[in-house]
């Protein structure tokens, strides 16, 4: 029977590493949530939580979803078939594409912001602060989408670990940030409270990439200059 080459065997090492990374992360994803639940459940009252962990949750997962899915997966998915003349063409050529989340963002996020404004139920409308706690939401998903082109370039170099270290401090400062900020404001500010929360998150996610990546990142589109029969 053929050994595995010593390639096959980094490739394996390198792929176990980075599962059981994203299961850890998963692990203390939900046990951070959890435990996160259970604290603003005693702080916040019944109506903020739910519309904060529902309502709010709905706009954001909206927002991001629809900017960066489908650019994610096309990217993620695609087979690599450039050669060594045209690869650094190509990986502008990706960094550029990656980058389509963030045009798309911002008026998406205005979109449906002034959407859920003006369909929300005048109960949930009426709580303080109400409007501003929705800006607040919409500025942390452009954050997160800021984060985007940096969060596609590490997964294409394999580099989970910055991945899984950017969730976790982002898991852990949104965390924090909202019970501090509940514990601290008077109750009115509630709202606005767990709005500030997910802007840490966001704050976060893009400071970790940003640290990873430094100068090098890119964050808006580049021209690309690529050689076709020596032209």
């Amino acid at each position: 029977m053929a050994q595995p080459s010593a390639g096959g065997r980094e490739l394996g090492s390198t792929a176990l590493h980075a599962v059981s990374q994203l299961v850890g992360l998963q692990l203390f994803s939900r046990a951070f949530t959890f435990a996160l639940n259970q604290a603003l459940v005693r702080v916040a009252s019944p109506e903020v939580f739910g519309t904060a962990t529902v309502q709010f949750e709905l706009l954001l997962s909206t927002i991001l979803f629809i900017a960066r899915e489908g650019v994610r997966n096309a990217l993620l998915r695609s087979p690599d078939t450039s050669s060594r003349n045209n690869e650094e063409a190509s990986s502008m050529k990706v960094a550029n594409v990656a980058v389509l989340p963030i045009l798309l963002g911002g008026p998406l996020a205005l979109l449906a912001t002034i959407s859920y404004h003006s369909l929300a139920a005048h109960s949930t409308r009426s709580q303080p602060h109400f409007s501003l706690a929705v800006i607040l939401y919409a500025i942390a998903a452009f954050l997160e989408l800021l984060a985007e082109p940096l969060y596609i370039r590490a997964l294409s170099e394999l580099k989970v670990n910055v991945r899984v270290r950017a969730e976790a401090c982002a898991i852990a400062a949104k965390a924090f940030g909202t019970f501090i900020l509940l514990v601290l404001c008077d109750k009115e500010w509630s709202l606005v409270a767990f709005a500030g929360g997910q802007i840490a998150y966001g704050v976060a996610v893009l400071g970790v990439f940003l640290l990873e990546y430094g100068k090098n990142s890119r964050l808006w589109l580049t021209k690309v200059s690529q050689k076709v029969h020596d032209k």
